[in-house]
């Protein structure tokens, strides 16, 4: 079954994430796992097995700018419980520091800006985010 990225959602909190950012884009959260290659001078063929997952060292996040989740972002001291809930209730949880900045200004354009987290945990994936 297909399903659109409407009612996609960022949340955070220090304790869990319950506070609500509408955005616009997400980041790939985690990508596929790399390979390391096992191939031995018998095989006629490379072989590999699975090796870690790729994950990037900041999930960058666009959103209209709103200059008090700005200031409130930007505050924020200690990591965070972040999670990325799909509309069916599915999603990623990790922990992260969080902040923000201003995007470019463009004539008859939107003001955006970036919400940056830097994970300090793995990202997980759920088929029911607890938050949500």
């Amino acid at each position: 079954m297909a399903m659109t990225a409407y009612n996609t959602v960022l949340k955070y909190g220090a304790d869990s994430p319950t506070t609500q950012i509408t955005i616009k884009d997400t980041p790939v959260i985690l990508a596929k796992r790399s390979s390391v290659e096992t191939t031995t001078l018998s095989d006629d063929a490379r072989t590999y097995i699975p090796g870690i997952r790729e994950t990037s060292e900041s999930f960058d996040f666009t959103a209209n700018y709103d200059s008090e989740i700005f200031a409130t972002l930007n505050s924020l001291t200690a990591a965070q419980k972040c999670a990325l809930v799909f509309s069916d209730g599915s999603g990623y949880t990790w922990d992260g520091n969080i902040s923000a900045s201003v995007n470019e200004a463009a004539i008859d354009a939107v003001l955006e800006m970036t919400i940056s987290i830097t994970p300090t945990s793995v990202p997980v994936w759920s088929k029911t985010v607890a938050s949500a």
